[in-house]
């Protein structure tokens, strides 16, 4: 959902933002009917797009805020990037408005829509549930927590190499690609990934029909560790299980330095991650 500007030094800080990340502003008025239509289209819309900054401000409020921007009517989006303002949508046009969010991210090549190099989608790492993540079998001392962030620590198995990852999404999400980094000699090698099985344990895993199984190959690793998914089989899951049933190197320790899923959100809201700002509006 759509931040409101509370105040107009925070419309600066937004502008600024820009230079990282693409901006939409929702320039609406509380008398204007069409701008209820836009917050229905925007609520679902952030949650698609969650590299895209949404704001919303109210014209009445912030008059010199409009009159700068060349505010003429309600409702009107205006898209920012990198301090500029790139294109300009005016209605409740969910169409346009998508159009308009898609071309500013491809050609920008905006991180957030090219992750790992796999285009028109994102690192879904900020939409993992990691108190509702875990990893059976992991050394308590390197946990399943080390491979979502980046750095040198890592996720290490403990009594054996097996290992199996339960990873909670916080939303609905489609997924296209996983990605691992590893060391390579302790780097998993077979793999079996099942969707929305959160009961997976490891009898489970050497029986239940996974949703897909991968076998890593050392030159897989080198060349960056993404693997692409049998997408229409990731359409709608809550939840994946990995099972790493062994490493490239045969040792005793599997080891996962980095682990990202690659897709889209499925366009739903999270409606238990909206956080109230100053005025009450949800983000």
């Amino acid at each position: 959902m759509a931040i409101n500007v509370t105040r107009t030094e925070q419309f600066v800080e937004i502008l600024r933002d820009s230079a990282n990340k693409l901006i939409v502003v929702d320039f609406y008025s509380q008398t204007c009917p069409p701008c209820a239509l836009v917050d229905r289209i925007l609520e679902p819309l952030a949650a698609q797009y969650p590299t895209v900054g949404f704001y919303k401000v109210d014209i009445h409020r912030f008059p010199e805020v409009a009159e700068q921007c060349r505010i003429t009517a309600t409702p009107t989006l205006q898209f920012y990037k990198r301090g500029r303002n790139i294109n300009e949508v005016r209605g409740a046009n969910r169409k346009a408005i998508v159009d308009a969010i898609d071309s500013a991210l491809s050609s920008s090549g905006d991180a957030g829509q090219s992750a790992y190099g796999v285009l028109g989608h994102i690192d879904l790492t900020s939409v993992v549930l990691k108190t509702q993540s875990e990893c059976l079998n992991q050394n308590d001392d390197c946990p399943l927590e080390n491979v979502f962030t980046k750095g040198d620590s890592v996720l290490e198995s403990d009594v054996d190499e097996q290992m199996v990852l339960h990873i909670a999404f916080n939303q609905p999400v489609k997924l296209h690609s996983i990605m691992l980094k590893a060391p390579l000699k302790n780097a998993p090698r077979n793999i079996k990934i099942f969707a929305n099985r959160t009961d997976i344990g490891f009898d489970d895993a050497e029986t239940a029909e996974p949703t897909q199984v991968i076998e890593m190959t050392e030159e897989m690793y080198k060349s960056g560790g993404v693997v692409g998914l049998r997408y229409v089989r990731f359409q709608n899951v809550n939840s994946v299980s990995i099972f790493v049933a062994d490493n490239l190197g045969d040792e005793d320790v599997t080891a996962i330095t980095q682990l990202a899923f690659i897709g889209t959100a499925v366009n739903t809201a999270n409606m238990s991650d909206i956080k109230q700002n100053d005025d009450g509006h949800g983000h």
